[in-house]
């Protein structure tokens, strides 16, 4: 009898998600807007590499990033880390993205076993590897080879991760504007989200989720990778701008009642159905978000 070959699998076996990334100016106050509309709070907690291995991390005394060019601060929506990357001049990558995108969505990232045979297998792949960060133990891989998506891989992780704890008890800003706020989903702006995702499944590991919320007539393809879920929509056929990541979905308890509290904040909500909401873009920092109610989320 023959045996049937096996089935290839993607180079990237990704573990936990390890952060969302914006690009932001000192000035922009993106961990202070996050904190007290959303409820987003730090945890003091250190870096370990997955394998014990001693590293020395990728910033130089002053907290600065000698590969990006940018001061990092790190804080939690739920269970979802956050980084905000802060240029410190408009010379280095990230002041360079900041100048020409402006503030907002920059990357993502996922925790890898092993990030030098994740590399090896990346290569051999012909995928190609930029930003490397020798101390730090990181790299990105080119987002011409992920569908637009820029995507860092790393074989470090939190010391303190609510993920890896259920016990772990997560502070709680009382006082923000929105209420039990999670991470629903990132948005990707594509031309043809089949072959993003065809692109993105040969490179990372990937499921296809079905049943999210959608607006009518969109057209679009979610998939999950390992903990967060990428959705993959089609943009307007005149709009010849990049791929790229172009939003985010906040999921909340209560829709009906977040929008109530967006909107006595002074944060304009433009579109609203029964699941799914759209705030002004100019009352939340530039940020492009998107809200769905939590119950509505397939698990």
């Amino acid at each position: 009898m023959t045996q049937a070959s096996p089935v290839p699998t993607a180079p990237v076996q990704p573990g936990h998600f390890h952060r969302l990334g914006l690009a932001a100016r000192p000035a922009d106050n993106y961990a202070t807007w996050l904190s007290e509309v959303l409820g987003a709070v730090r945890i003091e907690s250190g870096m370990r590499q997955v394998q014990g291995i001693p590293f020395g991390g990728g910033s130089n005394a002053a907290g600065v990033s000698e590969e990006s060019g940018a001061r990092s601060e790190m804080i939690w929506l739920g269970h979802t880390p956050i980084c905000i990357f802060a240029a410190v001049d408009d010379v280095g990558q990230l002041g360079s993205f900041v100048a020409k995108y402006g503030s907002g969505l920059h990357s993502v990232a996922w925790t890898v076993q092993d990030i030098w045979k994740t590399d090896i297998l990346l290569r051999r792949n012909e995928i190609r590897i930029t930003g490397v960060d020798l101390p730090g133990r990181h790299f990105f891989m080119h987002p011409a080879d992920t569908a637009g998506l820029l995507i860092e891989l790393t074989d470090t992780e939190f010391t303190h991760d609510p993920r890896d704890n259920p016990g772990m008890v997560m502070p709680v800003r009382e006082d923000s504007v929105v209420k039990g706020a999670q991470l629903g989903w990132l948005t990707m702006s594509v031309a043809n989200p089949v072959k993003a995702a065809e692109i993105l499944s040969a490179v990372i590991e990937t499921s296809e989720v079905v049943g999210l919320p959608r607006n009518a007539g969109e057209e679009l393809i979610d998939v999950r990778i390992n903990d967060v879920v990428i959705r993959l929509l089609k943009r307007d056929a005149a709009d010849t701008s990049r791929d790229t990541l172009h939003s985010w979905c906040i999921s909340v308890p209560d829709l009906a009642d977040t929008c109530v509290r967006l909107a006595a904040a002074g944060i304009r909500v433009q579109e609203q159905t029964e699941l799914l909401a759209v705030t002004d873009q100019e009352d939340t920092l530039g940020m492009r978000l998107q809200w769905v109610q939590a119950s509505a989320l397939v698990s």
